[in-house]
């Protein structure tokens, strides 16, 4: 992957090019990405730049050969660690850490903006906790003892940062600190403020910005979309170019009709529906229910912009800019804003691995509440 397989963020890529070129690199760099964000193929466009035997102004070349092993992630030099299921006994690791390597693979290089509960659905992980193990330390301070095999930088790649176990942080902190010469270290977090402090403090953190709406339009045109679904879909992903690209996947199952329903649902006090409702979301995989809250609290957002009577504001048209403003106005802004927080705070909880049918539930029941009082 180049920089120029990136869209957008370019001064970030230029940053990034001039510590190369300024003999500034820093061996541990943290890029700190929203969910959906650039920062994976960020980190591995700047190892292929770092890697390339012709290297160009402000690119890899992209025809060498590393530059085309790393277009397929197999370089040698190149190592991810990534959260993934513990071994059931610490002589199975080798076996897991070869059979998820190859998924890894194929998941990274095909989808890039993904997340972690993408890569969870990618493998059946649902009910298995993912994380980055002791094992996993342990063979970090193993690979970074060794000697590069084509003699330039050694890089290691790790992506969730902010899942590894407090005994694997640990374990590393010293390599991370002290690492041996042309290692380089690139983490990619999407929840900075789960880190631990002792590795926030041995990296150089980059910001890696959303993206802009036009930047996701152009690529979603780019990747075959129609002008009026992406522009569409653009406004929607509130810089997610990970969320962007599932919606375009998903075209119409995501419609507002279905927040609308579950709206209307939890004004009328229908239990009998919202357990029906509950069970519905139960039983959709964890990438979809994940986008449905995501998705209800930007519509909420946009009827919270509705009241200030600026539709410059707003990222929807038609029906659903119509619902949106119908809403609005019947919901006062402590409503709005009371709705606004349950549901957050029931996304929170499951990324935290709560029951869905539990969360949703009670969350259907607590707008109910909100909703029934305005």
């Amino acid at each position: 992957m180049q920089f120029a397989n990136v869209p957008g963020l370019e001064s970030l890529k230029k940053s990034l090019v001039a510590s190369y070129k300024n003999n500034h690199i820093a061996h541990a760099q943290l890029f700190n990405s929203a969910p959906g964000g650039g920062g994976l193929p960020l980190a591995i466009a700047f190892a292929t730049f770092l890697l390339c035997e012709n290297k160009q102004e402000e690119d890899s070349c992209g025809q060498c050969a590393n530059c085309q092993k790393l277009e397929r992630l197999v370089h040698p030099d190149v190592h991810f660690i990534y959260p993934k299921p513990s071994a059931s006994k610490s002589s199975d690791y080798e076996k897991l850490q070869n059979e998820t390597l190859k998924k890894w693979r194929t998941f990274a290089a095909e989808k890039p903006y993904a997340n972690l509960d993408d890569w969870v659905s990618y493998n059946g992980y649902e009910n298995k906790n993912l994380f980055i193990s002791k094992e996993d330390s342990r063979n970090i301070i193993k690979t970074v003892s060794m000697k590069s095999f084509e003699g330039d930088f050694k890089i290691l790649i790790i992506w969730y940062p902010e899942t590894m176990h407090p005994a694997a942080a640990n374990g590393i902190l010293k390599v991370l600190e002290e690492p041996p010469t042309q290692t380089i270290y690139l983490l990619v977090s999407y929840a900075y403020d789960n880190l631990l402090a002792t590795i926030k403090s041995r990296t150089q953190i980059f910001n890696v910005p959303p993206f802009q709406d036009d930047t996701i339009k152009s690529y979603l045109l780019g990747q075959g979309a129609n002008d009026e679904l992406a522009d569409k879909v653009s406004r929607m992903a509130g810089g997610s170019m990970g969320r962007a690209i599932y919606e375009m996947d998903h075209a119409g199952s995501m419609a507002y009709e279905s927040f609308r329903n579950w709206m209307q649902v939890c004004l009328k006090g229908d239990y009998t529906e919202m357990v029906k409702q509950t069970e519905a979301f139960a039983s959709s995989p964890k990438p979809a229910q994940r986008n449905h809250l995501e998705f209800s609290i930007a519509l909420i957002r946009d009827a919270i912009l509705s009241k200030a009577s600026d539709d410059a504001l707003m990222r929807r048209d038609g029906a659903e800019g119509e619902f949106i403003k119908k809403f609005g106005g019947f919901a006062t802004l402590e409503v709005l804003e009371g709705i606004y927080k349950n549901i957050s705070t029931s996304l929170n909880h499951l990324h935290r691995n709560a029951s869905p049918k539990i969360t949703y539930l009670n969350l259907s029941l607590q707008c109910s509440k909100l909703l029934r009082s305005s």
